[in-house]
């Protein structure tokens, strides 16, 4: 798992997302999803590992799994299986607020 800083404190975490509480993290060429619901942070790739579709807009459902805008495939995002087994696991990563910053590790 590698580590990188993604800002200095929790508040400008929340500025950033901004009113829609999503927002796409850049990590060299790695594109990963930030979405913050129910007062959780959740963390994972940007990309439905079925069709690369873009998950930014996919809803979350009480279940707390994410759905693809394409075909409504649903991800745990606890620990990315896809509900039906239909395609590979959706990467999970995790986020660390700390009294020196915010921290996004990123799952190899």
């Amino acid at each position: 798992m590698t580590s990188y800083k993604l800002f200095d404190s929790k508040e400008e975490l929340l500025q950033r997302l901004g009113d829609e509480g999503r927002k796409i993290i850049r990590i060299g060429d790695k594109k990963i999803c930030l979405v913050l619901y129910q007062g959780e942070f959740h963390v994972f790739d940007h990309l439905c590992p079925h069709n690369q579709h873009s998950l930014l807009e996919g809803a979350i459902n009480y279940k707390n799994e994410v759905v693809c805008p394409l075909h409504a495939y649903r991800f745990s995002l606890k620990d990315g299986m896809e509900c039906e087994q239909r395609t590979k696991p959706l990467k999970i990563h995790s986020l660390k607020i700390e009294n020196d910053g915010v921290f996004l590790q990123v799952n190899d």
